[in-house]
């Protein structure tokens, strides 16, 4: 074997031995994300939560697993609230909405938990007619011992911390983080409400809603071709313009070429 043969011999075994590799590698991240995926089924999924209070409500948001607060909203009425989160989600381009349900600690409902229902149900029906069927779901989330907790972890980062305008925020954040670590197993979806009445009005919401947006996307794509066709236009009269500007300066050398022979003869 001479000496081009062997060296073209050791490439090709050092190709098969990286495409190899390569399949080998490509096989172990496909395992990883497939294990990924069925262990943590949240992975990429951006949520809202909501710790709901008569006087005040907390704000958090999930950026990837760690939950940042957001906002304490206070001085709004459920409608006010709802369409505040709505707006929040939308700009956040959030994918779902975690809402805190509070119990006794053994578990039973308390008053606070049944008025929390009735706003989740208030606000399933405001994502609704504003983002259309199953595009942003609603869940409730046990939320028993947040506030406990959001009040020790404030305390033990600041013992001097005005937990009247921390707590609220810290304890949606709690939420999420609890939501997640558990996969999101126990949470309840909202449901619109048996009332066919109700649902057929928030059906009809979301339908308007959905022409006036189908609308707007039809005048704002006329604006763009009139806007187009007016910069074609545009940009043909200056051509014209050019054109005959070259041409009447050509015109005024010719001119002058033709003085200046005149006057040589």
């Amino acid at each position: 074997m001479n000496e081009d043969a062997h060296i073209f011999q050791l490439k090709s075994q050092n190709d098969e031995g990286d495409t190899s590799q390569t399949k080998i590698n490509q096989n172990i991240m496909n395992a990883a994300a497939e294990l990924t995926t069925s262990t943590s089924s949240l992975l990429g999924v951006k949520s809202v939560g909501v710790d709901y209070g008569l006087v005040r409500t907390g704000i958090g948001l999930t950026i990837g697993y760690e939950p940042k607060p957001i906002a304490i909203v206070s001085d709004m009425n459920n409608t006010e609230l709802c369409q505040y989160i709505i707006k929040l989600a939308e700009i956040e381009n959030a994918d779902q909405i975690i809402v805190g349900l509070p119990f006794h600690k053994n578990g039973t409902e308390a008053e606070q938990t049944i008025i929390t229902r009735d706003f989740a149900t208030h606000l399933n029906c405001a994502v609704y007619a504003h983002f259309g069927p199953d595009k942003m779901p609603v869940f409730m989330f046990d939320e028993r011992y947040t506030s406990k907790e959001a009040a020790a972890r404030i305390r033990s980062e600041n013992p001097r911390a005005n937990l009247y305008k921390e707590l609220d925020a810290d304890a949606a954040c709690i939420i999420l983080e609890y939501y997640y670590l558990d996969n999101g197993v126990g949470a309840h979806k909202v449901e619109l409400p048996e009332d066919e009445t109700v649902r057929d009005a928030v059906h009809q919401a979301w339908l308007l809603r959905k022409q006036e947006q189908e609308r707007k996307r039809k005048e704002m794509t006329e604006q763009r071709m009139i806007s187009s066709q007016d910069r074609k236009k545009a940009m043909m009269e200056k051509a014209r313009l050019l054109e005959e500007k070259l041409a009447a300066e050509n015109g005024a050398v010719s001119s002058k070429k033709k003085k200046k022979r005149k006057k040589k003869r």
